[in-house]
């Protein structure tokens, strides 16, 4: 009978074998510390990178300080373009010497100095360039006014009102009165209105729109025309058919405010 035993030689070759692999990996750590970077050196690297950041930093603040001083590239050219009338050069000069001063090339701000310029009652709308190294542009367009507004404020083909010297307006303007909310309400009548008159040679000198809106309008010949709240277009075109049997001379106003037919008041007689 054989009996299989366990001699201490197969015991020690399984010894043998963890061995060789423990050494194995004490060596592997022995080559990764020895290869790997030291405390040292990565805390000169962390170093140098920080002295980096600072250099670049510094770089750009001297930098910024250097292009933004007005000693150095000073904007000294301005050339104002556009067809103007009412707004003149020392206007947009006042303009750009407002605080803060045009200094520099880089440091000027191009929309705030447009915002400011539109800020002008005249001005409609401004556009600013600058050109390299010392050129500022300004294009400006003036306001497109169409109308006085109440006599105390003009008003342009958009329907906006703004404040601006009245007198300096041309005295060919029509004048509109209307309540504040009725304002782009006169407007397009009167561009309906003079655009029909025109045609047959007449000229608009007022339109009155009334709270109740009902319109008058005042023609350069003198005459009055009383339109009331409907139909004003038919009966401006039924006052061109038939006022050229009557004197306009003598016609101080015609109500028109009727459905068929119209009467007449005229200069210095209380009757109709």
């Amino acid at each position: 009978m054989t009996t299989a035993t366990v001699t201490p030689e197969t015991e020690v070759q399984d010894d043998h074998v963890y061995a060789l692999t423990e050494l194995e990996i004490q060596a592997d750590e022995s080559c990764a510390e020895e290869f790997g970077p030291s405390r040292l050196q990565r805390g000169l690297g962390l170093f140098f990178f920080f002295m980096v950041i600072v250099f670049f930093s510094w770089m750009f603040s001297s930098m910024e300080s250097y292009l933004t001083d007005a000693s150095k590239m000073p904007m000294s050219a301005l050339i104002i373009q556009g067809e103007r009338e009412y707004v003149s050069d020392d206007d947009i000069r006042a303009v750009l010497l407002q605080k803060p001063t045009i200094d520099n090339y880089f440091s000027v701000n191009v929309d705030d100095i447009q915002a400011k310029i539109e800020s002008l009652p005249w001005v409609y709308h401004a556009s600013v360039r600058k050109s390299w190294p010392d050129l500022l542009r300004v294009y400006i367009q003036e306001q497109p006014v169409v109308a006085i507004w109440n006599d105390s404020q003009l008003l342009n083909e958009d329907g906006i009102v703004f404040d601006a010297d009245v007198n300096m307006a041309p005295e060919s303007l029509v004048k509109l009165y209307s309540p504040d909310d009725r304002i782009k309400q006169a407007l397009v009548k009167y561009n309906e209105f003079n655009q029909l008159l025109q045609l047959n040679d007449y000229q608009i000198m007022t339109i009155t729109v009334n709270l109740r809106n009902a319109i008058t309008v005042v023609l350069r010949n003198g005459i009055m025309l009383r339109l009331g709240r409907e139909d004003a277009l038919s009966r401006i075109q039924r006052y061109i058919d038939y006022v050229a049997v009557l004197d306009k001379e003598k016609i101080a106003y015609i109500d028109l405010r009727y459905d068929t037919g119209f009467s007449v008041g005229w200069k210095n007689d209380n009757k109709e």
